[in-house]
């Protein structure tokens, strides 16, 4: 995990000891440094295409490949002594 992850992280978790009376001025602090450095909100993107030339085109019938590797993981799981 990088410094900035455990930082969050460990803001987060210290927010649970703010007494609710003080959650209310947290809220604005957070808000007034978002609102000074006027981050932009990102826009929503399509996923159509995500999945073009990685490989599924090359399959002949989709459901048939997914029902043998169904049975294939049933046989493997049912082959394993506990």
């Amino acid at each position: 995990m990088n410094i900035a992850a455990v930082t969050k992280s460990a803001i987060i978790r210290n927010l649970s000891f703010i007494p609710n009376t003080d959650l209310d001025n947290v809220r604005t602090y957070i808000q007034f440094l978002l609102d000074e450095r006027k981050i932009p909100v990102p826009k929503n993107q399509s996923l159509k295409g995500m999945w073009k030339d990685v490989g599924f085109e090359k399959l002949i019938s989709l459901e048939d490949e997914l029902s043998h590797v169904r049975h294939q993981l049933q046989d493997a799981i049912l082959q394993r002594v506990i």
